[in-house]
């Protein structure tokens, strides 16, 4: 999936962030790609070695 593919997803879903991780071998600096995505869906978050993030439901 592109990363133009997940923001229109996570648009459509109305969901709050966008976390994008686990990266094909091409993709050597995913940075560079993170505005294919923003321009989309802006709360779009690239996934780094150690980043943690806290998920909540909502009901």
């Amino acid at each position: 999936m592109t990363f133009e593919e997940a923001a229109t997803l996570a648009k459509k879903a109305e969901v709050d962030q966008l976390l994008l991780t686990h990266f094909g071998a091409a993709v050597t600096d995913p940075a560079d790609y993170k505005e294919n995505a923003t321009s989309i869906f802006e709360q779009t978050i690239i996934g780094e070695d150690h980043y943690s993030i806290q998920l909540n439901f909502k009901d």
